[in-house]
């Protein structure tokens, strides 16, 4: 079975499997005072910096690790979205976790306001920036689309958004961009960064994010005061060591030639939205008078297992990403294509022809 579906999740690494194992033997509470414990907390602070290396954090920032990037992009708006005279903004484009809890915050009367979507499934800048006035706290723009691939330029994104005022907080979901851009935290300038364990093959149920600064951030969760009083609860030292491991395993590979494979084998007419400004291993891309879920399954059944996307909300059953760029005709036969250093550029063409057969013969099976 050959998997293109990597933007859902990745399979954890040998060697951050290991990790995790080993470390679970270090079961010792690292707010405990004898030495095991001093060890294990040690560790954990040993892994936050290399995060901050890693990513080149400035000085005075920090990493704090939560249950999923869900809970980090959470915490970010429950911490700075507090005044109903205020103004928050945010990308149409945004994963769940951001899109979701900021119609929340509409709906108990905040001021949320959706920016729209370019056609390949970035952020308009220009209505971004129109948006922007004195009342603005809060922007959060992704960075990759986990949708269609789509690349953010948070760098000067950010720098706009802090000329017109610095004091407006910058958060980014980073998930889908970290093991595909090279990232440096001080560069893009944003106060947050949000990031996900198990899209770069380490486990599941650990995400960190970056604070740039602590003093400004608001905890979610409240208890021991574990994380530096920012995130309370015994930390989770196994799946933080093997996030680590994972992170220092990655590598930045050029999939262009992966992406063209697939896409000079489909000989089917369709829609491409992944197509400029994307990362190469995402491929989004629509088929009209087939449904996406069908060929899903047929390729599944050949051997291939792709994507349709992020889960939705829309009443009428559509892509909420998709819905805002693609016409309606095409929306049902979306697919989601996604894929790491796992398949080769032959993989590449055979899911490409394989995808070509299904959609052909499922257009002539319904056409009768």
């Amino acid at each position: 079975m050959l998997y293109f579906d990597n933007a859902s999740t990745t399979k954890i690494s040998d060697a951050a499997l290991t990790t995790l194992i080993n470390a679970s033997e270090q079961y010792y509470n690292p707010s405990a005072l004898y030495s095991p414990s001093v060890d294990v907390k040690r560790a954990i602070e040993d892994a936050r910096a290399f995060f901050l290396s890693k990513f080149k954090g400035k000085p005075g920032s920090t990493f704090i690790f939560t249950g999923s990037a869900t809970e980090s992009n959470n915490s970010v708006l429950f911490s700075h979205i507090n005044r109903k005279d205020k103004k928050y903004l945010f990308s149409a484009g945004e994963h769940s976790s951001i899109y979701e809890s900021a119609k929340h915050y509409q709906n108990e009367g905040y001021n949320i306001k959706f920016i729209p979507l370019n056609k390949n499934g970035g952020i308009d800048v220009d209505a971004l920036m129109k948006e922007l006035d004195e009342r603005v706290a809060l922007v959060s723009v992704i960075h990759v689309s986990n949708e269609t691939g789509a690349i953010n330029d948070i760098k000067t994104i950010t720098n706009r958004i802090k000329t017109f005022n610095k004091n407006i907080i910058v958060h980014s979901d980073g998930v889908q961009a970290v093991g595909k851009l090279d990232i440096s935290l001080k560069d893009l300038g944003v106060d947050y960064y949000t990031i996900s364990a198990h899209k770069i093959h380490g486990p599941k149920g650990i995400g960190a994010l970056y604070i740039a600064n602590p003093n400004k951030f608001k905890p979610m969760i409240l208890g021991g005061g574990q994380e530096m009083g920012l995130r309370s609860g015994t930390e989770n030292v196994p799946q933080i060591l093997a996030f680590k491991t994972a992170l220092n395993g990655i590598k930045i590979n050029d999939y262009s030639k992966h992406k063209t494979a697939i896409l000079d084998n489909i000989k089917t007419e369709h829609l491409l939205v992944s197509d400029t400004d994307c990362i190469d291993n995402i491929i989004s891309i629509c088929f009209k008078g087939v449904r996406g879920e069908t060929i899903e399954h047929i390729l599944e059944e050949q051997g291939f297992l792709i994507g349709t996307g992020s889960a939705c909300n829309s009443k009428a059953g559509y892509n909420r990403v998709l819905e805002n760029i693609v016409p309606r005709d095409y929306l049902s036969g979306a697919v989601r294509i996604s894929f790491g250093a796992d398949v080769t550029i032959e993989d590449c063409a055979d899911l490409g022809r394989a995808l070509t057969a299904a959609v052909k013969n499922y257009r002539e099976k319904i056409s009768r």
